[in-house]
C-alpha cells in the first residue's frame, strides 16, 4: 500500500495552537533578525559573565568537559594527540575547534558554540517555515482533488493571519533562542549545539526533498553526509538512521515482513542515503583512524558502549551503578533491565512516526528523548539533544494550553532542582548523600515519562484556514 497524506486535514475554522499564540503575540512585531541580534549580545554577555564568575565563585560557570578539549587542543599543537588528555573521549574534531582558545583567548570555543546555538535557531526558522508550506499545499491539494480542481492548489498561497508559516517559524526559533538552559550549556563552553545543528540540517533535507522535484536525490544524499557526519560527532544521532531510512520507502512497514523487504530490497532513495552516511561516517573516521589509531575508535565510540559512571548524575540507573561500582563486568541481567526498554520504546517510535516525513521531526525529538531518559549516564548537557529538536514540534502540539505547557516545564524543571540540591551537598560538601541522589534519579525518570506520554496524547496535525472563494 503506497503512502498517503489523507491524514492532513482542512478545516473551516483555524483552532490556532495556544502555544504559539502568546508567544507570537509577544515577539511576532520584531523581525527575526532582530530576535538574531538580540541573542547574541546575551550569549556574548553570558560568556562574559561566566568568565567573572570562575574567578569569584568555588562553584564553576565553565564546563569541566570544555576545559578537557582545550587541554587536547593543547596536545594537537604540541604534534601530539588529544587523547593524551585523560578523559577525552570525543571527536578530535572538537579539539581542533578549541585550539584559538590557546592561541587567542580561552573564551574563543564558547563563542564557537553559541555561534552554532544561533545557526541551529536559523536552522529551527527555515524547516518550520518550509514544514507548514509543504503541508498546507498538500492539505489544499486532497481538498481540490475531490471536487476536481486540482489546477487551482497551484495558484493558492494564502493562510489566516495568525498562521502564517513566517510567524509561527519565528516563534518556534525564539523558543530556542531565550531557553536559558540552552544559552547557558553553550556559554559554559558545551559543544553540543554543534551537533545538534547536523542532526536539524539532515531532517530539513529529507523534509526538503519531498518538496523539490528536480535534485530531490541529490538533498538525500546530502542529508545522508549529514547524518553520518552528525554520528561521527556523537553517537546518539545513529539511531535516527531507522527513522530517516522508513521515511524514504515507498509503501508502509506494517508488520515484520514488510520491514524485512524494505532492508533487502530498498529504493533508490534509501540506497542514497545509506550511501552519502556511509561515505561522511567512514571517510572522516578512517581519516582520524589514520592519525591517531586504535586509542581514537575506543576513546571516541567504544569507551561509551562499556562506559560505568558511578559518578552522580540524573540517569535512573545511577545508584545502581554506583552499588555495583567494585564489580569487572555488567551482569547480563543489569544490561537488559538498561537496554530492553530502550530498544523497545526506539523501534515502537521509529515504526509510528518515522514511516511519514510530516512526523518525522516529532519521530525525532521523541527517540532523542528517550535515549536520553533511559540512558545508563544522564548529564545536562544531554537535554540539548532533544531541547534542539522540541521546537520543530511545537504546532503540533496544538491542544496544549499556556498554563497546562508552563506546568509541564515547571514539572521538569523541580525535578532537576531536587536532583542538584544532594548533588551539590556531595561535591562541595562532601556529604553521602548517594542514596538521596539516586531517589531524585528516579523521581526525574518519572516525570519525563509522564511529560513524553502527554507530549505523544497531545500530537495532532496542523489544520489550516482557507479562504474558499479564491479556491472556487
Amino acid at each position: 500500500m503506497s503512502k498517503s497524506n489523507s491524514s492532513l486535514k482542512i478545516t473551516n475554522q483555524l483552532p490556532t495552537p495556544p502555544l504559539i499564540r502568546r508567544c507570537t503575540t509577544l515577539l511576532i512585531e520584531l523581525s527575526f533578525r532582530t530576535h538574531l541580534l538580540i541573542s547574541i549580545v546575551l550569549r556574548l554577555v553570558l560568556i562574559a559573565y561566566g568568565h567573572w564568575h570562575d574567578v569569584h565563585s568555588e562553584v564553576p560557570y565553565t564546563d569541566v568537559d570544555y576545559k578537557v578539549v582545550t587541554d587536547g587542543a593543547r596536545h594537537v599543537l604540541q604534534g601530539g594527540t588529544p587523547f593524551s588528555r585523560h578523559t577525552y573521549r570525543y571527536s578530535p574534531i572538537s579539539a581542533y575547534i578549541q585550539i584559538p582558545n590557546i592561541l587567542v583567548h580561552p573564551a574563543v570555543g564558547k563563542v564557537i558554540y553559541s555561534a552554532f546555538d544561533i545557526f541551529v535557531a536559523i536552522l529551527i526558522y527555515v524547516l518550520v517555515r518550509l514544514q507548514l508550506q509543504v503541508q498546507c499545499r498538500k492539505a489544499v491539494h486532497a481538498l481540490l482533488s475531490k471536487f476536481g480542481k486540482i489546477r487551482s492548489a497551484q495558484h493558492y498561497n494564502e493562510t489566516d493571519a495568525r498562521n502564517k508559516p513566517e510567524n509561527i517559524a519565528r516563534a518556534s526559533a525564539c523558543f530556542w533562542l531565550y531557553n536559558p538552559l540552552t544559552a547557558v550549556i553553550s556559554t559554559r563552553g558545551n559543544g553540543d549545539s554543534f551537533s545538534s545543528f547536523f542532526v536539524i540540517l539532515a531532517v530539513y533535507l529529507l523534509v526538503k526533498s519531498e518538496d523539490t522535484e528536480r535534485g530531490a536525490n541529490w538533498l538525500i544524499f546530502t542529508a545522508g553526509l549529514a547524518h553520518g557526519f552528525a554520528i561521527h560527532l556523537r553517537l546518539y544521532p545513529l539511531l535516527f538512521s531507522l527513522a530517516y531510512y522508513l521515511c524514504l520507502s515507498t509503501s508502509l512497514a506494517r508488520n515484520t515482513r514488510d520491514f524485512l523487504r524494505q532492508l533487502l530490497f530498498p529504493s533508490y532513495r534509501q540506497l542514497l542515503l545509506v550511501l552519502g552516511t556511509c561515505i561522511a561516517l567512514f571517510a572522516i573516521t578512517g581519516f582520524f583512524y589514520r592519525l591517531y589509531g586504535w586509542q581514537y575508535i575506543y576513546e571516541a565510540y567504544l569507551y561509551h558502549f562499556v562506559r560505568r559512571d558511578v559518578r552522580h548524575n540524573f540517569s535512573l540507573y545511577f545508584l545502581l551503578q554506583y552499588l555495583s561500582g567494585n564489580a569487572t563486568e555488567t551482569s547480563l541481567i543489569e544490561k537488559l533491565l538498561i537496554l530492553a526498554p530502550q530498544l523497545f520504546l526506539l523501534l515502537y517510535l521509529s515504526f509510528s512516526f518515522g514511516q511519514f516525513r510530516q512526523t518525522l521531526t516529532f519521530c525525532v525529538f521523541a527517540l532523542a528523548f528517550v535515549m536520553v531518559t533511559f540512558n545508563s549516564v544522564v548529564t545536562s548537557q544531554y537535554f540539548i539533544w532533544y531541547l534542539a529538536l522540541l521546537p520543530l514540534c511545537l504546532n503540533n502540539l496544538q491542544s496544549i494550553s499556556v498554563r497546562r505547557a508552563f506546568a509541564y516545564f515547571g514539572v521538569w524543571l523541580l525535578g532537576q532542582v531536587l536532583w542538584l540540591l544532594p548533588a551539590y551537598l556531595l561535591e562541595f560538601k562532601t556529604w553521602n548523600t548517594f542514596y538521596w541522589i539516586g531517589v531524585q534519579g528516579v523521581l526525574f525518570f518519572l516525570i519525563n515519562s509522564y511529560l513524553l506520554m502527554r507530549l505523544i496524547e497531545h500530537y495532532s496535525f496542523t489544520s489550516f484556514k482557507v479562504n474558499f472563494k479564491k479556491l472556487f
